[in-house]
């Protein structure tokens, strides 16, 4: 798969918090906000359905085809994708497809998702995350449901995506998806995965979120600098994002007294660089990106 072209400026987004009202219709004038401001693409995160009885997590989806209620419509979905569009930023929207909330309607299917020993659904393999279960990848009914829920988004008018928890999904599983919808949809897509190691050897992304950059960053912030320089193909840099701000360290206090000058070197280099919502609007602030409402 080919190179992404260079520079992308990124700007990670999470609607229920980028307004104070937290939905789409009151973030409809961000688009030419945030293209003003010289990102052109965006990174959602997810938008879709949950049950906030059971967890308060946007990644514990309980419809992939449909919208968290507070947030808004698919019309309103549609919409907002039109204006930054129209605005020149493309839309990556954040996918799960490792694992669902045991409130999903493919919960109803037992052989759907993964059961331990005793007979209970099993969380996501190498966590203690009890809000979802694990999907069970070896079931190829679920595994072309995955793809229809790809082709939908496309579909409302989506960039590509980046996927979750790739590192639990079978490789053959995902090389399949990205295969179909890059034949189908027929269109240039942006489609990520988290972390170097595992997307190095696996050509069918063309974009990954260069976490060990960012914790070369917090461990060694001299040696971080030398790695911006370099020319580093496919990865995507960044200081901060979802994972890191709801750990509960805003940026300023994570590089005392060199935050900005971090900052400020990534927004000079060549890299494809993103920003979360708090490097933009107040790197003095840290939230979490749980849905409140």
């Amino acid at each position: 798969m080919q190179l992404m072209e260079s520079p992308l400026r990124i700007l990670e987004i999470s609607i229920p918090h980028a307004t104070h009202e937290g939905t789409l219709q009151a973030a409809m004038r961000l688009p030419q906000e945030i293209a003003a401001a010289g990102f052109n693409t965006v990174f959602l995160l997810p938008w879709m359905k949950v049950n906030r009885s059971l967890s308060k997590s946007p990644y514990a989806i309980s419809d992939h085809l449909n919208m968290n209620d507070a947030v808004g419509s698919l019309d309103d979905a549609r919409q907002w994708i039109v204006q930054c569009h129209e605005a020149g930023l493309r839309v990556v929207l954040d996918m799960p497809l490792n694992h669902i909330s045991p409130s999903h309607h493919w919960a109803n299917n037992e052989d759907w998702y993964c059961i331990d020993a005793s007979g209970r659904a099993m969380p996501p393999h190498g966590t203690n995350w009890y809000d979802v279960v694990q999907l069970n990848h070896a079931n190829p009914t679920l595994v072309q449901a995955c793809e229809e829920v790809l082709l939908f988004w496309l579909n409302i008018g989506v960039d590509g995506f980046r996927f979750d928890a790739a590192a639990f999904i079978p490789d053959a599983v995902l090389e399949g998806w990205l295969s179909s919808i890059l034949g189908i949809s027929g269109r240039e897509l942006l489609l990520w995965c988290d972390g170097e190691e595992y997307a190095r050897n696996r050509p069918f992304f063309n974009g990954y979120l260069h976490k060990e950059a960012f914790y070369l960053a917090k461990r060694n912030p001299g040696e971080w600098e030398q790695r911006v320089h370099l020319i580093s193909g496919n990865a995507i840099f960044y200081l901060t994002n979802h994972d890191t701000l709801h750990a509960g360290n805003c940026p300023d206090n994570e590089w005392p007294g060199s935050y900005q000058r971090m900052r400020s070197m990534l927004e000079r280099s060549t890299q494809h660089v993103m920003l979360s919502w708090n490097d933009w609007k107040d790197p003095a602030s840290c939230y979490s990106f749980m849905l409140e409402n």
